[in-house]
Formats: C-alpha cells, sequence, structure tokens
C-alpha cells in the first residue's frame, strides 16, 4: 500500500491491508485480543494440543506455538512440554492435562485435573498472580519463586510443594521448604508437611536459563521466550538501538524463513518458528541488518531512572513482518490468489507494524510503542515493498503453499530487486486465502472422575509443621550455580514469610513416588557457530571427547634428483659390401689393332 492511495490509508484504521486479514468472521474487537500469551516449548515425546489453532480437535502439539485462553496441553506416558510466559516457565510432567482459564497482563490462571506441573516464576511485576485450580482447591500464588504441584486422584492426595517464595490453598498458608498436603475425597484435610525434593524438581531446575543482561529495557524482560535467547545467542549493547541480541546462525540464514505460517485466531496467519529460540525475536521488537550480520532489536534503548508503566508492557504480535503481493503487472484478487505468491519483510526499527485485525488508534500505539518514535496512526505512511530497510530479507511463498502451512524453508523464495517492481498490496486477500492445514491427530486426556468433579470438596485446615527455608540456588546451564542478583533481575527469592505457629502437626500422606527423569545433555556450542538443536526425544549418554589418533611417523623421503645424463658413443654401423661399379675401359681407341 503506498502514499499515493490516501483512501485505503484511511481504511487501515478500521482494517489493516498491509497484512494478512482475517476473515471477516473472525474479526474481534481490541478486547478480545490478547496482549500476554504464553508460547508451547521443551517438547519431549507424545504431547497432544488443543486449542485455538486445532480447530477444538487434540492433535499433537508444535514447538513456538501461542497458547491463550481456553487451549490446554496433555503429556502422555514418558513425555513432557513446558509452558513460557514472560520470564516464567510451567514444566508439565508425563501424564499430566492443564487448560489455560484466563491470560492477560496481570492474571495466569489454568486447570490441572491430572499430573505434575513444576512453576518457575520470575520478574513477577506488582498485582500479577498466579492460579492453578486442582482437584482438590485452588494455588494462589504472588511471589516469584520456584513450586511444583502434583494434583493426586482419589487414592493418592494433592501435594503444593514451596521450594522459594509462598502459597496458599484456602486457608491454609505454605511458606517456603514446606508443602500442602491435600487427601480426602468427600472431605478435603490440608496441612503442612517438610518438603520432600524429587526427581522431577531436581530436573526442572537444572534447565533453568539465564535472564537478559541489565542494559535491557524493563519491558524485554516481560517478553515470552525471552530467557531462551542467551543460550542461543550473544547479547550486545548499542548507543542507538539500546540492547541487541545476535543469534548463533550459519552463513546465509535470514528471519522468517526457517518455519512455516499457521492458522490462529483471533490473530489469523501466525508465524511458527523452527528454531528451538524462535518465539520472542518473531513476535516482539525488530530486526536490523549490520553490515550482513543480523541482530534482533527488542525495544527502546533502556533509560535509568525512567518509570516504566503499564503502557510499556510488551504486546504480542503474530508476525512481525510487512505484507505484499506478487503478481505480473495485475491487481491480486481472489481469481489469481490460488497461482501466485505472497511475500513479507521483517520490520526494522522505526517501521510501524499494522496488524491484520480490528485495531482501534489506542491499540495501534501500544503495539508499535518503544519500536517506532512518536508513533501516530494517522500520520505516518505504511512503507512501499521495495523501501523496508530489510528487503534483503524478503521472502514469497505460493499462496497454495502457505495455506497449507508447508515449510518455507522448502517453498519459499527470497525475493530480487527486480520483482519488487510486481509487488502490491494485498487487496481482497482476507476471503481469498483460507487455512488448509492438516494437523496429526493426537490422544486426547483421560482423567479420572475425581478430578472432573464440578465442585471442590470442602477443606478443614490443620496446623502447621515448623518452617524450614532452605538455602537454594539456580543450577547455571554450564553446570555451574545461578544466583539470581541485583546485575540480573530483581527476585524474590530471598524473601520468606515468617513461619506459621507451631501446632501439634498431624501426619501427612505420603507422597507419591515421581517418576524418575534422566536429565539431557546441556547444550554446548562454540562461539560464532550454530548451536545443535536440542535432542529432547531420546536421552544419549555424554559421548567420550573426540581425539584423533595420532599419526604415524614417516622419515622424509630424500629429494628426488634425475640422474646426470650419460654419453652414448654411437655404435658402429655395419659396412655395407662395396657397389660393383660399371667396367671402364682406359684403352685409347686409336691404339687398338
Amino acid at each position: 500500500m503506498f502514499a499515493s492511495r490516501p483512501l485505503l490509508r484511511r481504511c487501515l484504521l478500521a482494517t489493516s491491508c498491509l497484512g494478512l486479514l482475517l476473515p471477516v468472521t473472525a474479526q474481534a474487537q481490541n478486547a478480545a485480543i490478547p496482549t500476554r500469551v504464553g508460547q508451547i516449548a521443551s517438547l519431549s515425546g507424545s504431547v497432544s494440543y488443543n486449542g485455538a489453532g486445532s480447530g477444538g480437535q487434540w492433535v499433537a502439539a508444535t514447538p513456538n506455538y501461542p497458547v491463550t485462553n481456553g487451549d490446554s496441553l496433555f503429556t502422555q506416558a514418558g513425555a513432557e512440554a513446558a509452558i513460557i510466559l514472560n520470564a516464567s516457565r510451567l514444566t508439565l510432567g508425563a501424564n499430566t492435562e492443564v487448560q489455560i482459564t484466563a491470560l492477560d497482563d496481570t492474571h495466569f490462571s489454568a486447570t490441572e485435573s491430572q499430573g505434575e506441573v513444576f512453576l518457575s516464576l520470575s520478574d513477577l511485576q506488582a498485582g500479577q498472580i498466579f492460579t492453578l485450580e486442582t482437584p482438590r482447591g485452588t494455588v494462589t500464588i504472588s511471589q516469584a519463586g520456584a513450586y511444583d504441584i502434583t494434583a493426586g486422584d482419589a487414592q493418592t492426595p494433592t501435594t503444593v510443594a514451596v521450594l522459594e517464595g509462598a502459597a496458599s490453598v484456602g486457608q491454609l498458608q505454605i511458606p517456603a521448604g514446606q508443602e500442602g498436603v491435600l487427601s480426602g475425597t468427600d472431605q478435603t484435610t490440608a496441612q503442612l508437611a517438610p518438603l520432600q525434593r524429587d526427581a522431577f524438581e531436581d530436573h526442572v531446575m537444572a534447565e533453568m536459563m539465564p535472564p537478559p543482561p541489565p542494559y535491557a529495557a524493563a519491558p524485554v524482560q516481560q517478553m515470552t521466550g525471552v530467557d531462551e535467547l542467551s543460550t542461543y545467542g550473544s547479547w550486545s549493547q548499542s548507543p542507538d538501538y539500546g540492547a541487541i541480541w545476535y543469534p548463533y546462525v550459519t552463513p546465509g540464514w535470514a528471519p522468517f524463513r526457517e518455519g512455516h505460517w499457521a492458522y490462529i485466531a483471533p490473530w489469523g496467519w501466525t508465524w511458527v518458528d523452527g528454531e528451538p529460540w524462535g518465539f520472542a525475536p518473531f513476535h516482539y521488537g525488530r530486526w536490523i541488518d549490520s553490515d550482513g550480520r543480523w541482530g534482533w532489536v527488542p525495544g527502546a534503548a533502556y533509560s535509568p531512572g525512567y518509570a516504566y508503566g503499564p503502557d510499556d508492557q510488551p504486546v504480542y504480535t503474530p508476525a512481525v513482518v510487512g505484507f505484499f503481493g506478487l503478481a505480473a503487472g495485475a491487481a491480486l484478487t481472489a481469481s489469481l490468489l490460488a497461482s501466485q505468491s505472497v511475500g513479507w519483510v521483517p520490520l526494522a526499527p522505526g517501521e510501524p507494524f499494522y496488524p491484520a485485525y480490528h485495531a482501534d488508534p489506542a491499540y495501534l500505539r501500544r503495539i508499535n510503542r518503544g519500536d517506532v518514535r512518536n508513533f501516530d496512526p494517522a500520520a505516518h505512511r505504511e512503507v512501499a515493498p521495495g523501501d523496508f530497510a530489510n528487503r534483503r530479507a524478503a521472502t514469497y511463498i505460493p499462496a497454495d503453499a502457505m495455506a497449507r502451512g508447508s515449510s518455507v524453508a522448502y517453498f519459499g523464495r527470497p525475493m530480487t530487486p527486480a520483482l519488487f517492481g510486481h509487488a502490491h498490496a494485498l487487496g481482497g486477500f482476507n476471503q481469498a486465502l483460507h487455512p488448509q492445514i492438516t494437523h496429526q491427530p493426537a490422544a486426547a486426556p483421560h482423567p479420572s472422575a475425581f478430578a472432573t468433579q464440578h465442585s471442590t470438596p470442602p477443606m478443614i485446615t490443620h496446623g502447621a509443621a515448623p518452617a524450614i527455608h532452605p538455602t537454594m540456588a539456580r543450577p547455571a546451564p554450564n553446570g555451574g550455580e545461578f544466583h539470581p542478583g541485583p546485575e540480573t533481575r530483581p527476585q524474590n527469592f530471598g524473601s520468606h514469610p515468617p513461619a506459621a505457629p507451631v501446632v501439634e502437626p498431624h501426619a501427612a500422606p505420603p507422597r507419591p513416588s515421581a517418576e524418575t527423569f534422566h536429565q539431557p545433555m546441556p547444550h554446548v556450542y562454540q562461539p560464532h557457530e550454530a548451536p545443535p538443536r536440542p535432542q529432547v526425544q531420546t536421552y544419549h549418554p555424554p559421548m567420550q571427547t573426540y581425539r584423533p589418533p595420532a599419526q604415524a611417523y614417516h622419515p622424509p623421503m630424500p629429494a628426488y634428483r634425475p640422474p646426470a645424463p650419460q654419453f652414448h658413443q654411437p655404435a658402429p654401423q655395419p659396412h655395407a659390401a662395396p657397389r660393383p661399379q660399371p667396367h671402364q675401359d682406359t684403352r685409347d681407341d686409336q691404339h687398338h689393332p
């Protein structure tokens, strides 16, 4: 869409034609567009997903899918999955079902009908609350810390272990170093017991990753998936852009080429990257092309002393790109779309993002805040396809391949300068390209009747045992210990509520034994090289360090010198027999008689 078409530019405030527009029936008001989402990450084994991207069916979970209200995950036997939310992580053990029931800027609520969930909560903002509903009560958490919650069933109790922080279930307050034990069916007995660490908790704690550097602006800490970047790239500080993250990638790599497009309501076409770190850099911030090296700019430069408010919180976008159509000099209409192509360019700092769904000026200002200085929806001009700063990374794909969710690495093609002459706005695209994605079906959960009851049984709270406050350090990916401090991000791990009064303790039922976990190998990579993708499907023991065999010693060969030329006397030739000569008469004729 170009500046010479003011009528279409004014229409952007109602429905943007720059992006891949949703069908009219799928358009929603701003109140229905989530600004905060979770990320499906760290899948291992058979994991099922049911949500906005699956059409209400249980399908095989895909890494880097966004999760929002109403979405569910189910891990089958021997499987594991994680949901990353801002700087926090929810890890699901085997045979676990979790459904997200509320997710916004201040509240996360989910239902754990069966299984075990470990919560690593970091950098909670004022007023942010996590609640997890179990068959015997609702766990409420408002402090950063580490928590392990086992749903239990009719035969085994529900346990709420607090490694760090504090939690509550009804009237039962659970301090750090203790666990709440909830037992019973018709009536729940709630009491405290000393903390019992298990293999699942140790396994999850060992996988925690370091946060972004301290010079990153405060809103960067609230971007979903940003903690994973320190393992797969390097951070640097720029006077122009602030914090910049450079991924460890192979030569020739470009953003938005290693993944596929998926249709996920209410946003519509959403980028799903294929890299294990591929969430935050494709849904927040902007990309820069610096001397042939790609770097991700999460937001504005850090401002010491600046009071960040609610409007500064990051807003999730389905794909931070500018879209365009490709057709041989003709408008991209519904009849041409089936055989023509769709292209996109990663947005650079200063280039506004216009969402495909309904967006009023206030929403447009917030979604571009921190990336576009003094953004004004009425004054800014959309960038023409050939004028994008990152046009070197422009990519296009046949429309039918995009509709099927095909791999961009296989079907996509890089743009050439000549093709930009045929690039134009996507008029009529909202009703032309319908998703034709076929998902792989997966097993549905089968929770017990006790877990699916509609109301929790009444609870009787017994006295508390003496509180125990262990000192816990976060293991770092390199095998050492990671201690949160002022140089990383503020933590509440060091503050504990006072111990509950000591009364006559009641014996708690034994905690169910956790499944045995084999800790995967840590990510190992060499500087300036692309790290190997983590193999989480099957555990392989560490390999011995490769040492090449010693080379056998061979004495140096003497230099070759050709033999001196020898002079040979030519062989004597055999003498030929004298040829007979004709007889010459030397007598004078005159003397003849």
